[in-house]
């Protein structure tokens, strides 16, 4: 009887000992929108070592890594997204962010890490980009409008198309071009502007296969000429018309590979 409490005694101190060299890291991720949990984001753990792994969140928004560490380490945790990513409300996607953390491991403790996700919404997120008659000027107010008349410079919205594009290396975005009725050649001129845009992401190191292109010409108006035409003064139309001559952006895959 000594030897069989004795036994059950010893498996209990080493399993206790045992849980002691474990370390644990979980946390949320939810939509910077409204705080909903968001399931199917994936969560990237890289060990010091070189060790990666992978987990997707559960319906609750939650994630949970639990491992051995024998000595004090570092890792990294990030996130990504797929097509599969969404919460209650939003279910065409999220974009994923270049936030992450770097955690020091030390066995037996525990760590938190959450992170929060913007949602793909109609017109997905992206700022829409206004060109003046065959020329790049400025992008609209999805990005930065400065006030009622003035508007953000080209290199923002490029910014950020570019860094949309690094940190969700698996989609593949559309350019579609339009143009206003009142320029010539409508078609080829809408599809010029989303090749420019196209040249310059790729000038960044984008691969050219995730970046498709499109012409409306000016069959989708934003602005339609009926009410342009109740603009009072020259000037007022002019500035509408503006506004159909832009590049707007959608996300047509995230199955994307090298």
């Amino acid at each position: 009887m000594k030897l069989f409490l004795g036994i059950i005694l010893l498996f209990i101190s080493y399993n206790f000992i045992a849980q002691d060299n474990f370390v644990t890291i979980k946390g949320s991720v939810l939509s910077s929108s409204n705080n909903e949990q968001i399931e199917n984001a994936i969560i990237n753990l890289k060990l010091e070592g070189g060790f990666c792994f992978e987990q997707k969140t559960d319906t609750a928004g939650q994630y949970e890594f639990k491992f051995k560490v024998e000595e004090p380490s570092t890792c990294t945790v990030s996130i990504s997204t797929h097509k599969t990513t969404r919460s209650r409300t939003f279910k065409n996607g999220f974009l994923a962010n270049k936030d992450f953390g770097k955690i020091e491991l030390m066995a037996g403790n525990s760590y938190i890490k959450n992170f929060d996700l913007t949602p793909v919404s109609c017109g997905p997120g992206f700022p829409a980009i206004l060109f003046n008659t065959n020329s790049i000027v400025n992008c609209n107010d999805s990005l930065s409008k400065i006030d009622s008349t003035r508007y953000g410079y080209l290199k923002d919205a490029i910014t950020f198309l570019y860094q949309t594009l690094k940190e969700n290396p698996t989609i593949i975005i559309e350019m579609q071009g339009h143009a206003s009725t009142i320029e010539k050649n409508p078609v080829q001129l809408a599809l010029f502007r989303t090749q420019i845009i196209k040249e310059i992401l790729i000038s960044k190191g984008i691969n050219k296969n995730r970046l498709l292109t499109k012409s409306w010409g000016n069959q989708k108006l934003l602005i339609r000429d009926d009410v342009i035409k109740k603009a009072k003064s020259k000037e007022e139309k002019l500035a509408l018309h503006l506004k159909n001559q832009r590049v707007v952006f959608r996300i047509v895959s995230w199955d994307y590979k090298e």
